[in-house]
């Protein structure tokens, strides 16, 4: 009888523990199902296809952009844009990349020259490689150290670039924990020349010593890559619900 007891006792808390164990796969299984949803998986992924998207790491050769205590702004924004070309790719979108390496568009001897045509090459690549998007990637710098937290800039004057600011700019805010708003910029070269749906990303502050440091961890540069994956994604998506065609594209 004592063993028929201890027997009893020993399968009632076998039959407790696997029940347990069905308990937490449902909840893990529920918890994978509601973070990739279909509608998630067409927001992420189907959006992109086939769309022709022009990467630009800000900066590069001679041109270090902004300096922080530790990095150079042409620096993180080459490992920011290497992130993100993979991203797009896997979503069958065509990355376009300016620069993969440490190097500008310019040839001329005189600084102020060079920039001129490098910037004026970034222009052209975008125009010869038909891209629907122009995602210019830069870091930012101030006098006033405590500035922190990733600002996306558009032109009010080309169509796409004020709902593509903004769809990037959300999910920037929530990777930083900010609020900022994306914000209309009439003066930056690049805004003002594309002929795509276009925006400028300034991903944090090279002048604020934490936000540098962080800039700097390769899982925070992924995870910047990952929002501005995302807020793309989403502007496709919306565009696509509207039966838009993208800013730029041509038959």
């Amino acid at each position: 009888m004592r063993l028929r007891r201890d027997w009893g006792r020993k399968r009632q808390g076998w039959i407790k523990i696997g029940l347990g164990a069905v308990v937490v796969i449902i909840i893990a299984a529920g918890s994978f199902f509601w973070q990739y949803s279909p509608e998630d998986e067409k927001s992420w992924s189907w959006s992109i296809g086939n769309q022709v998207i022009l990467i630009d790491a800000g900066h590069g050769g001679v041109d270090p952009g902004a300096v922080g205590k530790i990095s150079l702004e042409k620096d993180i924004t080459l490992n920011i844009s290497k992130h993100l070309q993979l991203l797009i790719q896997q979503a069958g979108g065509n990355p376009v990349m300016v620069r993969v390496t440490d190097v500008d568009l310019g040839t001329s001897q005189g600084l102020a020259k060079r920039k001129r045509e490098d910037l004026a090459q970034r222009i052209q690549l975008a125009k010869d490689s038909k891209a629907d998007v122009y995602l210019s990637i830069h870091v930012n710098s101030s006098p006033n150290h405590s500035l922190t937290g990733p600002q996306v800039f558009y032109h009010t004057n080309l169509p796409g670039g004020k709902m593509l600011a903004e769809a990037i700019q959300a999910e920037l805010n929530k990777l930083a924990g900010t609020k900022r708003v994306a914000k209309d910029n009439q003066d930056l070269f690049i805004l003002k020349k594309a002929d795509q749906a276009a925006v400028t990303i300034e991903v944090g502050f090279l002048s604020n010593p934490q936000e540098e440091a962080k800039l700097n961890e390769t899982d925070y540069q992924h995870n910047l890559s990952v929002a501005i994956y995302q807020g793309l994604s989403e502007y496709c998506r919306k565009l696509q619900k509207e039966g838009l065609p993208p800013v730029g594209m041509t038959e």
